[in-house]
């Protein structure tokens, strides 16, 4: 069965830009859908605190430390095989409201296939662009996890980014 999200159409005002990101985990497809889903697991490699209400139309929370207290709506859920989320609040980076984030994930026998995305960029900003360098380096951060256990502490996740 192949998975999509519907493409989400950019706001008006400037080139559109989408973030796309592919890798392969190895680790089980429930394992690697959970640091997408839980509030743990998303805590282990993106933000300091989060919490998720794991369907459809639940409430995400993102807490990075103060003043970046963030929060979205679950738009899509598939377990184990997609989630997104769409950016709701979002101060002080007014360029996230709106945008979606999600992954679409494939099992590769015990390997998982990762189709990261964060769609709805307005423009192809200089922070959008800086936002696709961070996201990968945090999508590795993720890839490590599920494969040793390992958690970077949430402080010196930028210096391996």
């Amino acid at each position: 069965m192949t998975r999509e999200i519907a493409p989400y159409p950019s706001p008006a005002g400037g080139r559109p830009m989408d973030i796309e990101h592919e890798l392969v985990v190895d680790a089980p497809v429930e394992r690697v859908f959970a640091e997408f889903a839980t509030a743990e697991g998303l805590a282990s490699w993106w933000t300091l605190t989060s919490s998720i209400e794991p369907r459809l139309g639940g409430r995400t929370t993102f807490d990075f430390g103060a003043p970046y207290h963030w929060a979205g709506v679950i738009r899509a859920f598939d377990p184990p095989f997609a989630i997104e989320w769409e950016m709701t609040e979002t101060d002080p980076m007014p360029d996230w409201r709106g945008t979606r984030v999600g992954a679409l994930l494939t099992r590769e026998g015990e390997r998982t296939r990762v189709h990261f995305h964060h769609r709805g960029w307005a423009s192809a900003t200089q922070h959008a662009r800086v936002s696709s360098f961070c996201w990968a380096m945090y999508l590795r951060l993720l890839a490590r996890h599920c494969v040793t256990g390992e958690v970077v502490a949430y402080e010196r996740r930028n210096e391996l980014v």
